[in-house]
């Protein structure tokens, strides 16, 4: 394959970086966007493009005090980390970003074979790169990983109409789901489906005996927006319901229904909650558990449109999966996860207490199976794969 020169316009900073910047703030910008980025990019690496992260880092106010931040260039895993840098006043930032980022793609292309792929969330740095793009006639694909109108922590009118301004600017796409396509490709450009990307680094240290051997109770982990909408009131529920004996829950993740989870995990020594925590503790604890629940209903217009990427980690860890049957989710998901048959809390407490009921090397072997499923079908390397097909069709 020829190398491809990429430019990469989104949030997405290195491990290293993030961590660095983030570890000590008590509002941590959102982390799964973070890693399905930072996996594309690896992915992209992987399959021999030359890649550079243009990326506007995650900084507002609230996490971060400093008025003007100037994070050096990283190289690491064949993707050069290049950071924009990041005035910290309302209006001056987006302003500056998209400047910074229309320049150096401009500058960068101009005389280079090379393709844009952007994050549509990320508004500003995507704005620039696309622009820059198109106005040199390089091949511009947007990944849309939500229906901006549909997100749940929202976007303002404002910021939804600059979303689908970059979605037309785009001459293709990367959707989650088909339904995506539908919605938002009324000209038929181009595109491909990555519902998710798995992270093929993540293995199981040591975590496999405990979870093989341990027969007391059920420990069940989730983490994720603590949103009633988003069944986690449903899951709270659910699970003081089963009452199964020397039973464990634990949350992670911040939203609406985080005062009413700390209520009930200060009366009950059973359910923990541990606020926003860093993702490599989260992937630790994924493997410690025994079962891993994703209550996202089915229902609601947003879950057509969504693959939630949480599902894609769980299932890395060679965890038991226990969630919907969301309307997003590639059948092929389905034989590798504990499907919810009701998703009341009733619904959950008893899918608990079946679960339960197993013998512990079948939910086990049921993780296992799914962690090699997607390290085999999903991982970065593969899911790049399709997107540089399509930029290759493009380029023409």
């Amino acid at each position: 394959m020829q190398e491809i020169k990429i430019i990469y316009a989104s949030s997405a900073m290195s491990e290293e970086d993030f961590s660095a910047l983030f570890k000590n703030s008590e509002h941590i910008p959102g982390q799964q966007a973070q890693k399905f980025n930072r996996l594309m990019l690896r992915g992209f690496g992987k399959n021999g493009a030359a890649v550079t992260a243009l990326t506007s880092p995650p900084i507002t106010k609230k996490n971060h005090k400093k008025v003007f931040t100037a994070i050096p260039k990283r190289k690491t895993e064949n993707v050069c980390y290049r950071y924009l840098p990041v005035v910290n006043i309302k209006g001056a930032k987006n302003l500056i970003i998209l400047a910074s980022s229309f320049a150096h793609t401009f500058f960068s292309s101009l005389f280079r074979k090379t393709a844009v792929v952007c994050d549509i969330l990320n508004v500003s740095v995507a704005m620039g790169a696309v622009t820059a793009g198109r106005m040199l006639g390089k091949p511009c694909i947007g990944i849309v990983t939500d229906i901006p109108e549909l997100m749940v922590t929202g976007h303002t009118e404002k910021q939804v109409k600059w979303c689908y301004n970059i979605i037309k600017k785009c001459t293709g796409y990367v959707f989650l789901t088909e339904p995506m396509n539908d919605r938002l490709n009324p000209e038929n450009k181009p595109y491909v489906i990555v519902e998710g990307v798995c992270d093929e680094t993540l293995y199981p240290n040591a975590t496999d005996e405990a979870r093989h051997t341990n027969n007391s109770g059920l420990h069940c982990f989730y983490a994720g927006l603590l949103d009633e909408e988003y069944g986690v009131k449903a899951m709270v529920d659910g699970f003081l319901l089963a009452d199964i004996p020397e039973s464990q829950l634990t949350v992670c993740g911040k939203g609406p229904y985080e005062g009413e989870l700390k209520q009930i995990a200060a009366e009950h020594d059973n359910v923990t909650y541990l606020g926003v925590i860093m993702n490599d503790r989260v992937v630790q604890l994924e493997k410690e558990a025994a079962l891993l629940i994703n209550p996202r209903p089915s229902a609601g217009e947003f879950t057509m449109y969504s693959f939630p990427s949480k599902n894609m980690e769980y299932m890395t860890s060679g965890t038991a999966v226990l969630g919907a049957k969301l309307p997003g989710m590639p059948k092929d998901h389905h034989p590798h996860m504990y499907l919810l048959e009701d998703e009341s809390a009733e619904g959950i407490a008893n899918a608990l207490k079946k679960i339960n009921a197993l013998p512990k090397e079948e939910v086990w072997e049921k993780g296992k199976r799914a962690r090699e499923f997607v390290l085999r079908e999903k991982n970065s390397v593969k899911q790049a794969e399709k997107v540089l097909g399509l930029i290759e069709k493009l380029q023409g």
